[in-house]
């Protein structure tokens, strides 16, 4: 059996004219399953897509058109290719599932498939061939896929009076630089200075010491939270810790949350075999069901907090 994670989310978008566009909408276009989208080596396509009630559950299949290594025989130690044509790539998938009521999204994470930022990538080059193809207007829109922390994590964080530090630890400075470039500025100015001086880890603490009336501005705290949560695969040996400190109220002690590693998760095991015919789409929109089913309490009760 294959485990794999599940990452939890809250869907928000937000159209420029400020008409509305709800996720399903993109999610449920029938022309959308036939569109193929190329980025880089990959083409990526939504595939098995179906709606039950309230849910929307669906895979979103990636092929890499990359050079493979070859088989090898352990017997005779003989090699041999694996035999791929032309227009035959390795696929991968993601299968996910959408509340449309509550706008949760849950995710299932993978080492050769989308993570969430080239989830998103898609939905957007979608939508704009789409609409070209059609020959209708554009409406600029953005989507926010706001990471959902446990509820332990929560209640700390709306018990906090005030948001008196955050603790921020990156690796490889000089890596983050490469891979930032010009999309997340906060991140890459806090990231040269340890790549000037040759630096290891960034061990990174913005406080304020005064007690009374006073926090952090955390517009900038989130904008630099979902950029790394969108990009977490690009990220993920870089960003060590992404806390969060303050008081409770009415209370002396302080406490710290960690934005990263305090998230809702949950898992999904199927079996995959060594010479796979499909995605196993039955079993993962099963086993994602179930997950939901697993911590729909807390989801609802998210929503009380």
């Amino acid at each position: 059996m294959s485990k794999k994670k599940v990452e939890v989310f809250q869907i928000r978008i937000k159209t420029v004219d400020g008409s509305e566009l709800n996720f399903e909408d993109l999610l449920l276009n029938d022309e959308f399953a036939s569109v193929r989208i190329k980025s880089g080596p990959k083409y990526t396509q939504f595939v098995f897509i179906e709606e039950k009630g309230d849910l929307i559950l669906g895979l979103v299949q990636s092929t890499k058109m990359v050079a493979t290594p070859p088989k090898n025989n352990i017997l005779t130690n003989e090699l041999s290719a694996l035999g791929l044509t032309e227009p035959e790539g390795l696929a991968y998938g993601n299968v996910f599932l959408y509340s449309k009521s509550t706008k949760f999204f849950l995710y299932e994470v993978t080492k050769d498939g989308l993570y969430m930022g080239q989830f998103s990538d898609h939905i957007y080059k979608l939508y704009s061939i789409y609409n070209e193809e059609k020959d209708e207007r554009i409406v600029a829109f953005d989507i926010r896929f706001d990471v959902v922390m446990n509820i332990d994590a929560m209640k700390k964080i709306l018990g906090m009076g005030s948001q008196k530090a955050i603790h921020m630890q990156f690796a490889a400075p000089g890596e983050i630089v490469k891979k930032v470039k010009n999309n997340q500025k906060s991140l890459k100015e806090i990231a040269k200075p340890g790549e000037e001086f040759g630096a290891e880890l960034i061990d990174v603490v913005y406080k304020i010491t005064s007690r009374k009336d006073k926090s952090l501005h955390t517009g900038k705290i989130n904008q630099m939270l979902s950029w790394i949560e969108e990009n977490y695969d690009l990220m993920k040996d870089n960003v060590k810790k992404f806390a969060i400190r303050g008081y409770e109220e009415d209370e002396e002690n302080i406490t710290e949350v960690d934005l990263i590693k305090d998230k809702m998760l949950e898992s999904i095991s199927y079996n995959e075999d060594k010479n796979m015919r499909d995605l196993k789409p039955t079993f993962r929109k099963q086993e994602i069901t179930e997950a939901y089913q697993r911590i729909k309490n807390d989801l609802d009760n998210y929503l009380l907090i």
